[in-house]
């Protein structure tokens, strides 16, 4: 029987229990190897992919993210990150998750099936055309994914999909589809292992590329975090005196002066401007800082 991949049994898996412990850990860790080598086949697709996710937060446009069990984790935790690593405005973020928050704790498997769920909660997600929408899951077919993406296919959503296995619906329904082509896991089907760190290392690439392209991102540094807590503050302050060659007084007053957001806070560092004016001057550039350094 031909299995996909995600459900395949990994050869080496077999006698696992008489193996040393070193020895197990070294076999899961070449699988992890093995399936960021499939993120390198895909890195075409993920710049495609990621262009098109540079142009929708151009657009100011809403970017939404589905899935189901571990894979929508992947998905969530993209999402949940994305305005604090790269300041992505959170009001447009959406997170369509099979099951609703309430199924975060116990990833009942049932709601994963549900196709229609899928439909429903893409409709009352508020995205629509000129949208994209981010869709991870390993097999390629869980019902709830597929739900979401033919909701946007109809509403003129894009979308950018990720699949563990060829040739599956998600792939196919995808304007954007990325296949992560991972070897069997080491425990059959699940797909938390390897299939997961593929994804989680493909989504990472396409939101720090889109970043830097964005001026997010500039030398090495968040600029666009807003430094709300005390390890995000002294973060910035490093970030300031990097970029500006300032004292760490000045790094710290323009920082309070500014809200705590860095790149308004380094504008008015380098240009000697107040923050409403660096605010100005920044939303005339897109919010990039990087043509003042």
């Amino acid at each position: 029987m031909n299995l996909p991949t995600t459900e395949d049994r990994d050869p080496l898996s077999i006698g696992l229990s008489t193996k040393s412990d070193d020895d197990v850990l070294a076999l899961l860790l070449l699988r992890q190897k093995q399936a960021l080598d499939a993120v390198e086949q895909a890195i075409p697709q993920i710049s495609r992919a990621a262009d098109a996710l540079k142009r929708a937060t151009q657009a100011d446009s809403k970017i939404g993210y589905s899935g189901a069990g571990s894979a929508g984790l992947t998905a969530l935790s993209d999402c949940l990150e994305l305005p604090g690593t790269f300041g992505f405005p959170p009001e447009r973020m959406r997170m369509l998750y099979a099951g609703g928050a309430e199924n975060l704790l116990h990833l009942a498997g049932t709601h994963e099936d549900n196709e229609a769920a899928g439909h429903h909660d893409f409709q009352t997600s508020g995205l629509g055309k000129g949208d994209i929408l981010i869709g991870v899951s390993a097999s390629g077919s869980t019902h709830y994914t597929l739900g979401t993406f033919q909701a946007a296919k109809a509403a003129g959503t894009e979308t950018i999909g990720l699949a563990n296995n060829p040739n599956t619906p998600l792939l196919e329904l995808s304007d954007y589809p990325i296949l992560l082509n991972t070897p069997a896991e080491i425990i059959a089907g699940s797909t938390r292992l390897g299939a997961a760190s593929a994804q989680k290392a493909a989504l990472n690439m396409i939101s720090t590329l889109v970043a830097l392209r964005l001026g997010h991102a500039v030398r090495g540094h968040m600029v666009n975090l807003v430094a709300d807590n005390e390890k995000l503050k002294a973060r910035a302050h490093r970030i300031l005196q990097d970029l500006t060659n300032c004292s760490a007084e000045v790094a710290e007053n323009s920082l309070e002066q500014a809200g705590g957001r860095v790149k308004t806070a380094a504008l008015m560092i380098l240009q000697n401007i107040d923050a409403t004016r660096a605010e100005q001057i920044l939303e005339e550039h897109s919010g990039n800082l990087r043509p003042f350094l």
